[in-house]
């Protein structure tokens, strides 16, 4: 399946290595600042920052319970570059020399038992305003 490499702004289907260090080079931190290289919508590599600053590497492997954040907030622009092109060329190293750690971002998931009740008060609602204006009978 072919890489697509992504920012706020644009989509490259099937980049190369130049269009790779060229959009990460250009993020800065500001309009441009995240750059995202993936096999599918949950398998990816992400880098979020500028070269001024520093960067954190995001990872997601299949599912949000495979998802890493670089420890180190401030990579440089070579290091970032340099995974980005492992991971693109498939090599099994990309990850090495980097500290990563579990992302403790985790998505709130409503069930729809838990809300029934809101159900119930429209119900109620709506079932009162049709007997106000057409009468019980």
């Amino acid at each position: 399946m072919p890489f697509i490499l992504s920012t706020l702004d644009h989509a490259y289907d099937a980049p190369d290595g130049d269009t790779i260090s060229k959009v990460l080079a250009g993020l800065d931190g500001k309009r441009n600042l995240v750059a995202t290289l993936a096999r599918d919508e949950a398998m990816y590599l992400q880098a979020s920052g500028s070269a001024a600053t520093g960067f954190t590497l995001v990872y997601q492997g299949g599912s949000l319970e495979h998802r890493f954040r670089s420890a180190e907030t401030t990579l440089p622009l070579a290091r970032v570059t340099q995974a980005f092109h492992q991971y693109f060329r498939g090599e099994p190293g990309w990850r090495d020399g980097l500290r990563w750690e579990e992302d403790r971002e985790r998505l709130e998931v409503t069930t729809w038992y838990e809300s029934w009740w809101i159900y119930l008060v429209a119900l109620l609602v709506i079932t009162g305003f049709f007997v106000w204006w057409r009468g019980w009978w």
